[in-house]
């Protein structure tokens, strides 16, 4: 017998597909986009600096931030950490596996903080 392993992935969000996906986050975080919106919004918030993350556990996502980077580029802004009950982690675990990973990321760019607004 096998045994699945689980596998997180921290990713940036680009595609459509992906946005569609993480949809129920992102109304979490931005309530007035509706399904048929979405991806214009997404594309707004794209042209104004935001970028998205998600934490997937397996195909599933579990976690989605919202960014934005201040400050020329030295501070990253999370607007918004929507989390999923899973199963296998605790939320605390899955925000915190989300935000370790964000960080890295924004560091390994040169960014010097982040600053966290709001986690749901």
């Amino acid at each position: 017998m096998t045994m699945k392993v689980p596998v997180e992935n921290f990713v940036e969000l680009y595609v459509s597909h992906q946005f569609l996906q993480s949809f129920p986050f992102l109304n979490h975080i931005y309530k007035d986009i509706t399904l048929d919106t979405c991806l214009d919004f997404i594309s707004t918030k794209q042209k104004q600096g935001y970028q998205f993350f998600a934490l997937y556990h397996d195909t599933q996502i579990v976690a989605l931030a919202s960014v934005n980077w201040c400050r020329k580029k030295k501070n990253v802004y999370v607007q918004g950490l929507v989390t999923e009950p899973c199963s296998i982690f605790s939320n605390q675990y899955i925000k915190k596996a989300l935000l370790d990973s964000l960080y890295e990321w924004i560091t390994n760019r040169g960014a010097e903080s982040l600053q966290v607004d709001c986690l749901v």
